[in-house]
């Protein structure tokens, strides 16, 4: 067994690590499993996340790209609600029977357009389908 003999104490106020005098310190290891990032690695192969992934990743830049926005956490909220919409449109492409890669696009689209243009977009959308009935 290892057991650190350091006794001078540390400028810092730390002191040396025994495992034999402070046993109530050691944390347990978690059970590992190596297919961990094989199992990750194909969750993110699935269309619908690359779809979200490519939103998030556009989104981001197009905001940098623009320089408007200064607060880093309205950047990040922008990146998030682009992800999340890209989530909905790519169930919305399951449900018409449409090609799944077509995720990809309309991550793309939405991370590119904004949530604001998708916003007033959709407002448009809706108000012309009220005002029609």
């Amino acid at each position: 067994m290892f057991v650190c003999s350091f006794e001078a104490s540390h400028p810092a106020g730390l002191s040396s690590f025994n495992p034999e005098r402070d046993e109530s310190r050691i944390i347990p290891m978690p059970d590992k499993n190596p297919d961990t990032w094989a199992q990750i690695w194909l969750a993110l192969s699935n269309p619908l996340w690359q779809g979200a992934i490519m939103a998030v990743t556009v989104s981001l830049l197009r905001v940098l790209y623009d320089a408007k926005e200064t607060s880093k956490r309205r950047i990040i909220f922008e990146s998030l609600i682009c992800g999340s919409l890209s989530l909905v449109a790519s169930s919305l492409i399951e449900w018409m029977s449409w090609p799944p890669s077509l995720s990809v696009a309309a991550g793309g689209t939405i991370g590119f357009l904004g949530v604001t243009a998708i916003r007033e977009l959709v407002t448009r959308f809706l108000g012309r389908k009220v005002d029609a009935a």
